[in-house]
């Protein structure tokens, strides 16, 4: 039986799990999210081995407002947009600093605007950027409760895999297919995606339509 992902309401639990690299699932607007240190490699790859996700694809991530201008090289209008639609369902692409061009494509990252309340009280315990992945396997459906997300990571270690080494060490590594902990933000509203946007010329062009309807 695998161990059980610990569920809970304690953002500083949340906060440990990823200052130590981990993954924590987290709740946004739309469904259940990963949240892991935008800034380290190793919680990037745990990111990608738990949704089997491809190399190639990159990542959106979320972080406070006091941060945007540390991480990103952004336009008085974007922030000025961001503000408009602050607590909703959007996704605004963006020029990234150094810091965080490990995870652009196209020399873009995709800022996601905060939209659950336990989303925005985790973004505001650190200083770091985080992923803003969905919270299921590569082109499965996303989780909108945490029974679902307990089921699409049971947090099992394939023990005929060598790679995994010593078993009990495995969770020191980026093999190791569990979640820190799930922070319970009960069931959510099923069939939501955020809109992704880009500002060129101060024009929003929208690259997918999301729950949200510009103004």
């Amino acid at each position: 039986m695998p161990d059980l992902t610990p569920i809970t309401k304690d953002i500083k639990v949340a906060v440990h799990i990823i200052t130590e690299g981990r993954v924590v699932a987290v709740p946004t607007g739309t469904s259940y999210g990963l949240a892991a240190d935008a800034l380290q490699g190793n919680a990037l790859q745990r990111v990608r081995n738990l949704k089997h996700r491809p190399d190639e694809k990159t990542f959106t991530v979320f972080l406070k407002q006091s941060l945007w201008e540390e991480f990103f090289d952004i336009t008085n209008e974007e922030i000025q947009f961001l503000q408009k639609y602050d607590g909703q369902a959007l996704t605004l692409i963006l020029t990234p600093k150094d810091s965080l061009a490990h995870i652009a494509q196209d020399g873009r990252v995709g800022l996601r605007v905060i939209d659950h309340p336990l989303m925005a009280s985790l973004a505001e315990a650190v200083e770091v950027p985080l992923t803003a992945t969905s919270a299921n396997v590569s082109g499965q459906e996303a989780c909108y409760d945490t029974t679902c997300v307990t089921t699409t990571f049971p947090g099992l270690l394939d023990p005929t895999d060598t790679r995994h080494g010593d078993i009990k060490r495995a969770g020191k590594t980026t093999y190791d297919l569990s979640l820190g902990c799930i922070l319970d933000g009960g069931n959510l509203q099923p069939g939501r995606q955020s809109t992704i946007i880009r500002l060129e010329e101060s024009i929003p062009i929208v690259i997918r339509e999301g729950s949200l309807k510009l103004q």
